[in-house]
Order: structure tokens, then sequence, then C-alpha cells
């Protein structure tokens, strides 16, 4: 009787937080957050609209946790429900500890993923014998030195998929400049180029060589830069990788969190700029 009043509340629970998603309690945001620029967004905030970005994936995450919550509710598919959704509920409450989410929420949403652990558990005998008892006898490759070879073989495996994506982290998608970072102009010469200048530039230091301009207006534009430590010179082009046209050809004066350019920006002649280093978050 006790297990049973167990089951059923904890599917009263997790259906009522499947049709908050349906019915539009959940997954939504307030427009002033919407408003706000994404490295001031909260990881509540920053997680509800992820999730409610896609009305679709917000609905299936909806109706896994309804329809797991009614299997709760029959003797023979509560395993079945529990199997179901212990992954949900365990990504939830990663979710709620690591992105900040309400405290209650995650205490709620942390009883409930020990439930279906408990659940789960009372059928730990079967579900040995099931994944791990059986294992050892069916679909094994059987040869002199085998064990030797599939590790090597697993070994091998976990060394290329490090290897290729440290790569591609630090040697593709990087390539560090002295430059890299959020920069505002706090002063344009000769002045009445100020409104035809960006109001930031960004030398990007997870993406090699990129350079987006941001304007007043809100309207951006990215680049191709490249900076040369030992002269340095600082080349923009128009179009980031492919290159295309060279939009700006000078040098740069870096101090601290100043950063001084100077030289030809297409269109406008022969400027200055007085620029400050900014954090976005």
């Amino acid at each position: 009787m006790g297990l049973a009043i167990v089951r059923y509340a904890t599917a009263l629970v997790i259906m009522a937080y499947g049709f908050a998603k349906v019915n539009g309690s959940q997954f939504t945001i307030l427009d002033s957050e919407l408003d706000k620029p994404m490295g001031h967004v909260s990881g509540f905030w920053l997680t509800w609209y992820y999730f409610g970005f896609s009305t679709f994936y917000g609905n299936f995450i909806a109706f896994a946790q309804i329809g797991g919550a009614l299997l709760l509710t029959f003797r023979r598919t509560t395993l079945l429900g529990a199997c179901l959704l212990a992954p949900i509920l365990g990504n939830i409450v990663l979710i709620d500890i690591f992105y900040g989410v309400d405290p209650g929420a995650t205490l709620v949403a942390l009883i409930l993923f020990c439930v279906l652990v408990g659940l789960i558990g009372l059928h730990f005998k079967d579900l040995v014998e099931l994944f791990w008892t059986r294992q050892k006898t069916t679909g094994g490759i059987r040869f002199a030195g085998a064990p030797v070879v599939k590790w090597t073989l697993r070994v091998g495996m976990v060394s290329a998929a490090f290897g290729f994506t440290y790569w591609v982290a630090n040697y593709n998608n990087r390539a560090p400049s002295p430059i890299d970072g959020t920069w505002e102009v706090v002063r344009a010469e000769p002045r009445s180029t100020a409104g035809a200048i960006p109001q930031r530039i960004y030398f990007e230091y997870n993406r090699a060589y990129m350079s987006v301009f941001k304007f007043a207006d809100g309207s951006s534009a990215t680049h191709h830069f490249q900076a040369d430590p030992d002269n340095h010179s600082l080349d923009i082009w128009q179009k980031w990788l492919s290159k295309g046209a060279k939009i700006f050809t000078g040098t740069y004066v870096l101090d601290g969190t100043k950063l001084l350019l100077r030289g030809d920006l297409q269109n406008l002649g022969t400027i200055a700029l007085e620029l400050e280093k900014r954090k976005v978050r």
C-alpha cells in the first residue's frame, strides 16, 4: 500500500510538470529578459529560453513526462516508467544545480529522481542479470590475444577522439593574438568619422581570425583580421576566412586595457581610434 502511494504521488507531481510545459507555465521567458545581452542573462532564464526555443522539443519532454508518469500508475509498467523518467529527472537535477535554478524546484526534482532510482532498485538483481551476467556469454570475440586487441582498440579510440577535439579547439578554432577580446571605441579622430565606425570591435579568441564590428544601430558585420605582434601591424578584410577586399590597414598599440588603432579604413581615409577593453559577462 505504501509503495503504491509513493508511485501515484510521484506520478502526479511529474505529470503536473509535464502539463505545465504544455500549458505554458514553464519554458516561457519574460520580454525584459529577452532584451538583455546574453552575457547578462542568468542561468535560470538562459535554461528556460533554450528549452522553450523549440515548441516541438518542449512538448516532447512534456509528453515523455506525462507518459512516463502514467506508466508509474500500473504495477506491470512501473519499471518501464521509472527507466524512462530517471534520465530525464537526472538531467533536470544537474541543470537545476549547475545553472542556478530555484532551490525549491531543485529539491523537488532531486526527491523525484531518488524515488525513481528506488523503484528501479527494487529490480536490481533482474537488471544485473539482464545487463551484466547474460552479456558475458553473448556476442563475444574469441581468439588468442583478443583482450589485448580490444583494449588497444579502446585506448586508441579514446586517444583519437581526445586528440582530434583538442586540435580543433586549440589549432583550428583558435589562433590567439595579443588583441583578442571585446573593445569599445571611446574616441575617434577625425571626429567627423564617429558616426560611421563601429561602437564595439570584437577580436574573437574562440574563432581564429574573426573580427566582428557592432554599430550603434544594432547591426554587425563579421570580418577577417590578422595582427602581427612583431611589427604591431593590423589588417582587416571584408569577409572572415575568404577575406575579400581589405577594409583596414594600419598599426596597433596595446597598453593594458587600452588599444590604439591608426591606419586607413575603407571609405573614411586615415583614422585613429582609442578603444578600451570590456568584459561582456
